[in-house]
């Protein structure tokens, strides 16, 4: 039943696409991305620093220290291929990559895969709070320049509601033990079976190194926010280089509110795989709010969809290399 959702979703976001182009018409997309031609070099140059900034949160929000033998390099090329595989298995929220991550920090450095999830776990925390923060930001720096129509300010609000109340809810839950709780409903249903105990120790553990991160490494709490929400900013870097490779451009300030709202629209349309369909679709409609026309608003989503692409690539091609691959458990 699950695996027919995901197509239907998939699907519909293909239509989407579809009725997209041809309502923008591809002569025009084709027309934008000509002019485009070497402009495009610099955009490769964003996105490996994204990558890094983003790592960086990763690397503050272990529970212990990162072991000084994990060069950062070889903790980038894991979270490429992790985030690799959140874009390309269907199904799971964009998080079917996240185990991946853990189990490859165990089988090459030898980090307990408690350490790995909480890791994750935690990290996933601090995103959301830098993205509420950055989001926040993009719309203050703007209000009189560019204000939102009254139907953006209605979904950015319920966006910011939503996911600040999830992020303080797993904060809360992850504080007091949440994977004791999770074990104690396995085991009223039967979930464990012979490795009852085993998986009790897990999560045991599990919630020691969360609980113990959160009471005693404030300071690396806010590190891993700090370099999230630089992350967050560095696509702002982004958005300013493709407006002015197809000779729209804009101020620093606007490129920030429409990158924030470009993220916002990705999480809402997480159901879809890589939000296919709903971003291009999406992009057009944030775009034509403030007066920007459908084929600059569809070229610039195909830009992004390019770029994005091609680090998929790079990604399975790392994947590829690997002969130590965890198995990724179908969904």
């Amino acid at each position: 039943m699950m695996r027919w959702v995901k197509l239907l979703f998939l699907a519909f976001g293909f239509y989407m696409l579809y009725a997209t182009i041809k309502q923008v018409g591809l002569e025009n997309i084709l027309a934008n991305l000509q002019n485009v031609e070497w402009k495009f070099i610099p955009l490769l140059f964003v996105y490996p620093v994204i990558f890094a900034l983003d790592t960086l949160g990763w690397a503050y929000s272990f529970p212990k220290k990162l072991p000084q033998h994990i060069p950062f390099y070889d903790l980038y090329l894991i979270r490429i291929i992790g985030e690799t595989l959140n874009a390309l298995i269907p199904g799971t929220a964009s998080l079917g990559g996240e185990p991946v991550k853990a189990q490859l920090l165990k089988s090459r450095h030898s980090v307990p895969l408690s350490d790995g999830y909480a890791s994750l776990l935690i990290v996933h925390t601090t995103f959301w709070i830098a993205l509420n923060f950055f989001v926040i930001g993009g719309i203050l720096v703007t209000l009189k320049t560019l204000p939102l129509t009254p139907i953006l300010w209605k979904s950015v609000v319920a966006f910011l509601v939503g996911l600040g109340l999830v992020a303080l809810l797993l904060i809360i839950g992850l504080h007091y033990g949440i994977f004791q709780k999770v074990h104690d409903v396995g085991e009223i249903f039967k979930w464990w079976g012979k490795d009852s105990r085993e998986k009790k120790l897990k999560f045991l553990a599990l919630d020691g190194d969360i609980k113990a991160f959160y009471s005693a490494n404030r300071s690396r709490f806010f590190l891993s926010s700090f370099f999230n929400f630089l992350g967050w900013f560095a696509g702002t870097i982004e958005v300013y280089l493709i407006f002015w490779m197809l000779d729209r451009p804009v101020s620093w300030t606007e490129a920030w509110l429409l990158e924030a709202l470009i993220q916002v629209l990705r999480i809402v349309t997480f159901f879809i795989p890589s939000s296919i369909g709903a971003q291009e679709g999406g992009i057009v409609l944030i775009f034509q709010q403030f007066g920007f026309s459908n084929s600059v608003a569809l070229t610039f989503a195909i830009i992004r969809r390019i770029r994005e692409m091609m680090w998929i690539a790079v990604g399975l091609l790392l994947w590829s290399f690997l002969l130590d691959k965890p198995k990724i458990k179908k969904t």
